[in-house]
């Protein structure tokens, strides 16, 4: 009996330590003294962090536009913005609770459903349809313009559209922390769109789309992230929409209204299609997440791979991984771009052996692909042309586009090629970097 107890007792100790070291091996490694330090290049792009505390920027007043009617909404989106970051800077995750979104915005979050009354509008995506201004106009009857709201919020609107910069403060938020209300911001921009144009032609359109336009190309110049870029680039392409509709529809243009739009269409210059300081954005916020993320696990992560994640060997791996060939691409000029990045970058190799930071390594193996948010830019710049030489083929006989259009200056971003005239749809247009966008218009 003795005999047996004493061999369960060894059996026992050496499965325990056989255990023990291999927890050992799989959890040392991944102690904090182990991290990291971060990479060269990272440390470079992160030097000269941008101050969002300036006069004038409109991402507060874009946290606060759902407040009730009688609040200010920079002040509300200011108290929104320290609100996260005081929970971040004690641990907790930079969201709201339903009584602190009550108590800042000062009730209820559904006051500007009422008005939003072209929901079928709202979903047609000027990346994919060429109508969509059309659709808007259709259904613009069915918004009342004296909604008391409404008129709040158009006042908010136009407040914000003559704001001079559009900088995020993403520092101490993570990534269960609301956005800006970019949703507000460009359903009121695209209801006074085709508001102006339905009450005074294209003068009014003209009118508000310069005032929208310009706020938008500050922002692709000014957005520290990805999603202000999009929503940019993404309310340009409406704008562009909209005066591309009124040209054709135009019986003729005065010389007074063809000075107005070239104005509104000057070329995109460079610092507006570059990504770069949106991807220095991406990068520092991925580091400050990993580093600064409330000691909780995600309830959708695996316990055992959120132990073997290294804060900062994940942001190194994040850089080299996405990162890097992202901004490799950004540097590109529009062809050599269209040709290297169409085909998806190769992911770094890992061991699954290896415990060092694999929950970081796993974390990233599906990683995002900018490329085609790089493409979205190239595209915009083509859209501008589109239109500007619409605007000019508008003041010559139509026997003599095809001529005109193949001797134009404005050419296909990507190819340098004169764009593609179809007769039989009466359309003008060139291949989008990605195959399922649009980058038409119709003449």
């Amino acid at each position: 009996m003795n005999h047996a107890r004493s061999l369960l007792f060894k059996i026992v100790t050496r499965i325990t330590f056989v255990m023990g070291l291999a927890l050992a091996i799989v959890f040392i490694p991944n102690l904090a003294i182990f991290d990291e330090k971060p990479l060269p290049e990272i440390t470079q792009l992160l030097d000269n962090p941008i101050d969002p505390d300036i006069e004038g920027n409109a991402y507060y007043y874009l946290y606060g536009m759902a407040a009730a009617s009688n609040k200010d909404p920079y002040e509300v989106g200011k108290a929104v913005i320290q609100t996260l970051q005081s929970k971040h800077a004690k641990g907790e995750f930079a969201n709201l609770t339903e009584h602190e979104n009550n108590t800042l915005y000062g009730g209820s979050d559904k006051w500007d459903e009422a008005w939003q009354a072209h929901p079928q509008a709202a979903k047609c995506n000027s990346r994919l349809r060429s109508d969509c201004f059309a659709k808007l106009l259709a259904v613009l009857k069915e918004t009342s313009s004296t909604e008391p709201r409404l008129l709040t919020q158009m006042k908010r609107y136009e407040q914000i559209i003559r704001l001079p910069h559009f900088i995020e403060d993403m520092t101490l938020l993570d990534f269960t922390s609301p956005l800006p209300n970019f949703f507000l911001v460009m359903k009121l921009g695209e209801l006074s769109q085709a508001k102006a144009y339905a009450e005074s032609g294209l003068d009014g359109l003209i009118v508000t789309s310069q005032q929208d336009m310009n706020f938008w190309r500050m922002t692709l110049a000014d957005s520290q992230t990805l999603i202000g870029k999009m929503v940019a680039i993404a309310s340009l392409r409406r704008n562009l929409t909209g005066l591309s509709y009124a040209i054709k529809n135009a019986p003729s243009l005065t010389a007074e209204q063809i000075h107005q739009l070239q104005t509104i269409l000057t070329p995109l210059k460079q610092e507006e299609i570059s990504m770069e300081n949106k991807l220095v954005g991406e990068l520092r916020f991925s580091i400050e997440n990993w580093q600064t993320a409330p000691k909780k696990i995600p309830d959708d992560q695996s316990v055992l791979l959120w132990l073997m994640t290294q804060p900062m060997a994940s942001a190194n791996w994040f850089y080299r991984q996405t990162l890097k060939p992202a901004f490799a691409f950004n540097k590109m000029s529009p062809a050599d771009f269209f040709e290297h990045a169409q085909t998806p970058t190769k992911p770094l190799e890992f061991s699954r052996f290896n415990p060092y930071n694999l929950g970081g390594k796993i974390y990233q193996s599906k990683k995002w692909e900018y490329a085609n948010y790089i493409g979205r830019a190239h595209d915009l710049a083509g859209i501008y042309s589109l239109v500007a030489l619409q605007l000019e083929l508008k003041t010559i006989p139509k026997q003599d586009w095809p001529a005109a259009i193949k001797s134009s200056h404005h050419k296909s971003p990507y190819t340098k090629k004169h764009f593609e005239y179809d007769t039989a749809t009466n359309s003008l247009g060139f291949s989008c970097f990605s195959a399922t966008d649009t980058c038409q218009i119709q003449l």
